[in-house]
């Protein structure tokens, strides 16, 4: 069993039989090590129960001005504003920014984090977090690398950490409420993963509005998709479409899926907004194509904040921001043609 000592690179050293410098080599992966004495050295470091990215993060006794973003899929529209607003504050702040993709893998985001640890990146924005937190972000803590929560957030947020995302429940209820005053309550929902809590959010929101605000509610109006993309769009209006009745609207929790339904509703023969209306969350900037009423979430404003709390913890000497952790925008409604 691996012992829970602390150590530090000395010991490591000590014990393997090296110096302090060669080491300090195996640990940051330069070529002037021989493939032999690595070995050994990497096999110390694993007997001692210590993480080689942690001993690197020890070894640091300067900052090397850089930062890395955690997204979950780059080719989804709603990143290139957020990670602007990112890199607008951390370039005017002289820090750079590596983009990291995961691609929803759970060993690649790991595998991510540890490669960020290892190149003693200053802080690290997350925008893939789940609700019951799926990956161990304590290796971080222990690695002395803040980090934010962006856009989604865990159920329970720890005090060291901090978030920046948008009202997500007003979001829809804004959308409802607009919808509710032209005298539509017919209203069809289609829902996104809901191990995300943005998405939980705005189904709540749905479903507190089917309750207080009287909305005809049919199950076949309501799906629970387990991506938000066109394609889950797409086959739930192909759904939807099949039932006895049509809703007066569609509201998706996300514009992608609203970019799905707008193709199978014109694929169908359906007019937008005369024969059903259509509305979307997240203010795509590929929505104005088509007229997409929709809720902006403030991307680039949530990205530029959340830039601002990391480099405020970087420069300060405390390990709290501030008292208040949590940063929430207010989403706007953004009328066009299909609403």
């Amino acid at each position: 069993m691996k012992s829970t000592e602390k150590f530090t690179i000395k010991d490591v050293a000590k014990k393997s039989g090296y110096s302090v410098a060669t080491v300090s080599a195996v640990i940051n992966d330069l070529p002037i090590v021989s493939e032999k004495s690595k070995k050994k050295i990497l096999k110390v470091i694993d007997e001692m129960g210590y993480r080689p990215n942690n001993i690197a993060r020890s070894l640091k006794n300067s900052k090397t001005s850089t930062l890395g973003i955690l997204v979950r899929d780059i080719t989804n529209p709603f990143y290139p504003a957020l990670i602007s607003g990112i890199e607008e504050v951390a370039w005017g702040k002289n820090y750079e920014v590596f983009l990291c993709n995961t691609e929803n893998d759970i060993e690649k985001e790991k595998k991510y984090i540890d490669n960020l640890i290892s190149k003693q990146v200053d802080g690290i924005f997350i925008t893939t977090a789940s609700t019951k937190r799926n990956i161990d972000y304590n290796v971080l803590n222990e690695s002395n690398i803040p980090y934010v929560f962006v856009n989604r957030k865990p159920d329970l947020l720890f005090e060291n950490e901090s978030y920046v995302g948008v009202d997500n429940y007003a979001a829809v209820e804004k959308g409802i409420r607009y919808l509710i005053n032209k005298k539509i309550n017919k209203i069809a929902f289609y829902a996104g993963p809901q191990e995300f809590s943005t998405f939980q959010q705005r189904y709540n929101a749905y479903k507190i509005a089917v309750k207080e605000e009287s909305l005809i509610f049919k199950e076949e109006w309501l799906f629970m998709n387990e991506e938000f993309d066109e394609n889950a769009g797409y086959q739930s209006t192909l759904k939807l479409l099949e039932s006895n009745s049509l809703p007066e609207c569609i509201f998706c929790s996300s514009d992608l899926m609203a970019f799905g339904a707008f193709k199978a509703l014109t694929e169908k023969g359906l007019k937008i907004p005369d024969d059903i209306y259509l509305m979307g969350t997240d203010n795509n900037r590929f929505g104005e194509l088509i007229g997409l009423s929709s809720i902006d979430m403030k991307n680039k404003e949530i990205g530029r904040q959340a830039a601002e709390i990391l480099i405020e913890l970087l420069n300060s000497n405390t390990d709290k921001v501030q008292k208040d952790n949590e940063i929430i925008l207010q989403p706007e409604l953004i009328l066009r043609n299909s609403c």
